[in-house]
């Protein structure tokens, strides 16, 4: 098994908070951005207590990598501006691809710039998988737009899909051209209707369209690694210990202004003969 935790944590020192969610959660790797910190002095907080974490090689900016794996265990496989890319190995042997994102603001970017950094990304994914002979990725982090957006659901994008049955057939055929699907369970944390808060951010801005709340941090799997996911191992912490994150209906600002996303991955029931 393998618990993941991304969070967003709008370059404040929640390192008390952090580590109360990795001890609680028992974590494996932490991927966190807008991190400001020095990544020594998030390791020395994790590791009171006898659990040991080491932080790999963080090239980027704005993506910082923790795990209790080995260093060697994830691999540096690609880094840029928006994401980077690591080969995550369980001490049983199975590997995956971990992507991490954090994909500009739309206070800074135009939904077209958005969809083709997204593009540009999809691509680069699409490389390594064929580098590393397989499809066993899984893409966290703040993507800064909603599921339903055209950088997450088109063909050319991450392609990521609301239906766990249609993503299940691996591709469609768009134009000519085989496109691999993602799952994005996100679409089920849509509202106050779903399972938790009503999505992982809250904006309320004055323009004729408002959706309050958005689900910008999320989770997509490629269907090689359904097999060990099911929706009950995801979840939108809004609460830390007895502490909430939330204050009025709305994201509290003592904390992050996004909730923290954990992913858990069963991958001893992943069956490798079946997948690729």
């Amino acid at each position: 098994m393998i618990n993941l935790l991304f969070w967003n944590i709008n370059r404040k020192d929640l390192t008390d908070e952090i580590k109360t969610l990795c001890d609680y959660y028992d974590v494996d790797v932490l991927v966190l951005a807008e991190n400001k910190l020095r990544d020594v002095d998030i390791q020395v907080k994790l590791n009171k207590g006898g659990r040991v974490f080491v932080s790999p090689f963080n090239p980027s900016t704005r993506i910082s990598f923790f795990t209790r794996y080995p260093e060697r265990f994830l691999e540096l496989v690609h880094d840029d501006h928006w994401g980077s890319i690591r080969k995550l190995t369980h001490p049983i042997g199975i590997e995956i691809l971990l992507v991490a994102v954090h994909m500009p603001s739309k206070l800074h970017c135009s939904d077209q710039d958005q969809a083709l950094i997204a593009i540009r990304i999809a691509e680069e994914i699409h490389k390594r998988e064929l580098e590393q002979g397989h499809t066993r990725t899984i893409v966290m982090g703040d993507f800064n737009m909603n599921p339903f957006e055209a950088g997450l659901v088109s063909a050319d994008g991450f392609h990521a899909i609301m239906d766990r049955n249609i993503t299940s057939k691996g591709h469609r055929v768009v134009f000519g051209k085989e496109k691999k699907f993602f799952y994005n369970p996100m679409w089920s944390r849509l509202g106050d209707a779903s399972e938790g808060s009503s999505g992982t951010y809250y904006y309320d801005s004055s323009k004729m369209t408002n959706y309050f709340w958005n689900t910008f941090d999320q989770a997509l799997i490629r269907p090689s690694l359904l097999s060990c996911f099911d929706n009950n191992n995801l979840k939108v912490i809004d609460k830390i210990g007895d502490v909430s994150l939330l204050k009025n209906g709305k994201i509290s600002k003592q904390f992050s202004d996004h909730l923290p996303l954990l992913v858990t991955l069963k991958v001893s029931q992943l069956n490798l003969e079946n997948v690729s």
